[in-house]
């Protein structure tokens, strides 16, 4: 089941998209938000699946709409203060095929959930930027239980952006690199991560594309397993019980390394073929000369 939540006309909506049909959204009839069914059902040792099919739906036809649907990172808490945002690089096979790979996979932190955005808002990139490229990853979903011990609620889209030519300049700031916004996609799939995860990344410059690859990611793909990634996760974290963690889990490629350099208000366009809905976010930024 991928969840998804969105505002539209001043209300808040928590339904699944039909892999069938695009264009649909089967809305649950409640007012609770998803992260407070998550609390609830941790709460109360429920199955989250089984909770969600108890509720009634009704269709919801995104081509009927008279207005804009604002889309929500799915699952977010409240205070975002209780969300936190690590990552995972060079996890990829094909990021090492010339070089042994080291033990661990190197991880960075990111920042809580103000550093989150949304499909289809604006991300504007920090002053100090000295460049910015896109990483179109899976995102592991983390919610941390009562006795400190981690619950993978699922997975979603991602685009970790970074700041490449600061790492090419000194291979040491790759973790000070990392401290830039990140995007979710307005899908979160319950459940284990998926052998392979392919789709396309694109880059529009007034609506145009002027860059674009397919991507192959998924736990087939990476050269650790996701034991080895959860436990390190859970040592270089301070596991915060009823906090989330959204963890971005390393591109296989991106634009930097075919040489493209993204410009402030370029768009970047990211698809899967797991996911009905893209994930699209225009990038603003003030590049230090």
């Amino acid at each position: 089941m991928n969840i998804v939540e969105f505002l539209y006309k001043n209300k808040a909506y928590l339904g699944y998209t039909d892999l069938q049909n695009r264009d649909l959204i089967h809305v649950f009839q409640t007012q609770a938000k998803f992260c407070d069914i998550l609390q609830e059902c941790f709460r109360r040792n429920d199955d989250i699946l089984e909770t969600l099919r108890s509720f009634s739906s009704k269709p919801f036809l995104l081509n009927s709409v008279d207005g804009p649907l604002i889309w929500l990172v799915p699952a977010l808490l409240e205070p975002l203060t209780s969300v936190h945002v690590f990552g995972f690089g060079y996890t990829h096979k094909n990021r090492a095929m010339n070089e042994f790979p080291a033990a661990f996979p190197e991880h960075f932190y990111k920042g809580n959930g103000f550093t989150l955005f949304a499909h289809n808002t604006c991300i504007t990139m920090p002053k100090d930027s000295h460049s910015v490229s896109e990483e179109a990853e899976l995102v592991a979903v983390y919610f941390i239980g009562e006795k400190g011990s981690p619950h993978l609620i699922g997975y979603a889209m991602g685009n970790d952006l970074s700041d490449p030519l600061m790492r090419r300049q000194n291979t040491k700031q790759f973790a000070v690199s990392k401290l830039r916004p990140s995007a979710i996609g307005p899908e979160l799939c319950l459940g284990v991560l998926p052998n392979t995860f392919k789709g396309c990344v694109s880059i529009k410059r007034n609506g145009k594309s002027v860059w674009s690859a397919n991507y192959s990611t998924g736990t087939s793909q990476f050269l650790y397993s996701m034991d080895t990634i959860t436990n390190l996760f859970m040592e270089i974290v301070t596991p915060i019980p009823g906090n989330l963690y959204y963890v971005f889990l390393g591109a296989d490629k991106h634009s930097f390394a075919d040489n493209f350099s993204i410009e402030s208000a370029d768009t970047v366009c990211i698809n899967s073929e797991t996911f009905t809905l893209p994930l699209s976010n225009q990038v603003v930024m003030d590049i230090m000369l």
